[in-house]
């Protein structure tokens, strides 16, 4: 039996009464503080003392080179992938500091391994929000370019000019005929290897003939 709403939101607040969290403005800010004595857990990244700013924008500019984000979605969350890489090369310097201070400190060892499991969770879910968001930007280019040679084919069949901004296509026609190039290349390449496979299979299979456009000639002057 569900609980009414009124129940439900006072049991909620007395639950929040009773949080183990800091309250006082002391307390809080020591709370900062250890967040920011390792940097695992503070909301913002923060170079701590012994790390060099400039490795960490080199780090930066390899991974963003890596991840290749494209728009402000992308770019927001590449950005945590990164904060949460970083973090996540700080543990085994902090294991062997814990380590070394006292080699029998489990308790301090565990805190560790649990921020480490928390990181490495929320580094994968953050990977796989910008590989959907890209697959996602790359089917709808894809789509797009797609319309746009279309219409490139039939302007250009009916000897008419094409502009792709008239259409709102952020492509060049230069673009768009490679791409058209392209898919005509592959669809030749690919009834050859179906050609091939066959030809292998059966000695006595005849290839259909694969039209390929003759590249352009031109004339002498």
């Amino acid at each position: 039996m569900s609980l009414p709403e009124q129940t439900r939101a006072e049991i909620n607040r007395a639950n929040a009464q009773e949080s183990t969290g800091p309250r006082t403005p002391e307390g809080k800010a020591a709370s900062r503080a250890n967040a920011l004595t390792h940097g695992l857990t503070s909301t913002k990244l923060v170079l701590l003392p012994n790390e060099d700013p400039a490795a960490f924008e080199q780090f930066r500019a390899e991974m963003f080179s890596h991840l290749s984000p494209i728009g402000p979605d992308e770019t927001a969350v590449a950005e945590i992938i990164v904060a949460q890489h970083w973090r996540l090369q700080r543990i085994p310097s902090l294991e062997a500091a814990i380590l070394a201070a006292s080699p029998s400190d489990a308790a301090g060892l565990s805190k560790l391994s649990l921020h480490e499991q928390r990181l490495t969770r929320l580094l994968n879910q953050n990977r796989a929000t910008l590989a959907a968001l890209q697959t996602a930007r790359r089917s709808a280019e894809h789509e797009q370019m797609a319309q746009a040679a279309a219409l490139r084919k039939l302007h250009k069949d009916h000897n008419r000019p094409f502009d792709p901004a008239a259409f709102g296509f952020v492509f060049s026609t230069e673009e768009i005929d490679r791409y058209q190039s392209r898919c005509t290349e592959l669809g030749a390449a690919k009834i050859y290897a179906k050609n091939a496979e066959q030809a292998f299979l059966n000695p006595s299979y005849r290839p259909k003939d694969v039209i390929v456009p003759a590249p352009a000639i031109k004339s002498a002057a």
